[in-house]
């Protein structure tokens, strides 16, 4: 029984870190994006 709940454990602290990666992951390329998006409106304010 001890051995289901450490494994239960287990599942628990893997899904955590897939879901705090996966976070991460979404943040680069949120942070990409806005970038992008920054780089894209100068160029259109030099040509106005």
């Amino acid at each position: 029984m001890i051995a289901f709940y450490l494994s239960l454990a287990a599942l628990g602290a893997a899904g955590a870190a897939l879901i705090r990666e996966l976070a991460a992951a979404q943040a680069r390329q949120r942070a990409a994006l806005r970038r992008v998006h920054i780089h894209s409106s100068d160029r259109s304010s030099r040509r106005g």
